[in-house]
């Protein structure tokens, strides 16, 4: 656990930074401060790999940074807050999408949202590029092939729940790997229920298919024939069902022990 900073402590002069990222503005500051007593936070908690200075938050993006937080019933959650020169003007759209992934069993459970922050169960891991390289050195194969499969699985509940996650063609930073090798599909923010989803045969071509990241997993699992997959991912594509996504999963794990 990281230093804790009391809700009653935070200042604008001190910590506007971590509110109103990336230029405080009183009115804004003092108004996020009232969403957070609203979502029953009662300290931030300065912790995580990265950094705005000079406190440590677990994220920041484009249009939000994470950051660790104490209920005022003692539970660890991470907030994310949305940055003032964010494209959204708030974060209602994101909620939505991220309660309806919820109801299927995918993504950190949501425990409330205001217009500027979502409070979210705080998976403490890492996203799967740096999960593969501690994998690697370890040669922990069948662990690769857990967490795929159950990451794949997510992805078919996404499907057929008809949500789209929107960007898991490039989904590097968008699943998290809990330290019991449990993946998270995170980030909800360009989902959509009115798309045709696409979560599986996007995060097969991101996984399997192309780039850095498939061929490290190809040299931990070995290769699967690429127009094999391909013509997999077409039937799954054109029949959505179940039938055609454990031929798929057979295909990519032919001697899954986990099944």
């Amino acid at each position: 656990m990281g230093e804790l900073l009391p809700l009653e402590e935070v200042k604008l002069e001190h910590h506007g930074l971590l509110l109103c990222y990336p230029a405080p503005e009183r009115k804004e500051f003092e108004k996020r401060l009232r969403e957070l007593e609203k979502l029953g936070i009662r300290c931030l908690e300065l912790a995580g790999s990265k950094r705005v200075h000079p406190f440590s938050i677990l994220g920041k993006g484009y249009s939000s940074l994470v950051v660790a937080a104490v209920r005022r019933d003692g539970l660890r959650c991470a907030l994310k807050i949305r940055r003032l020169d964010s494209g959204k003007p708030d974060l209602g759209h994101e909620a939505t999408m991220h309660s309806a992934a919820n109801r299927v069993g995918v993504g950190p459970r949501l425990y409330g949202f205001t217009e500027n922050i979502l409070s979210m169960e705080l998976v403490e891991g890492v996203h799967l590029p740096e999960w593969l390289t501690a994998v690697e050195e370890k040669g922990k194969r069948d662990a690769v092939k857990k967490v795929l499969k159950e990451t794949l699985t997510q992805c078919r509940s996404l499907d057929k729940a008809g949500l789209d996650h929107g960007e898991l063609s490039l989904a590097s930073k968008h699943i998290l790997i809990s330290r019991e090798d449990r993946p998270y599909l995170i980030d909800f923010e360009k989902s959509s229920l009115r798309r045709r989803p696409a979560n599986v045969t996007a995060l097969c071509h991101f996984l399997f298919l192309g780039g850095a990241t498939a061929e490290r997993i190809a040299a931990l699992m070995g290769r699967i024939s690429r127009e094999a997959l391909r013509e997999l991912l077409r039937r799954y594509k054109a029949e959505l069902d179940d039938g055609a996504f454990e031929k798929l999963l057979s295909a990519l794990f032919p001697r899954s022990v986990f099944s």
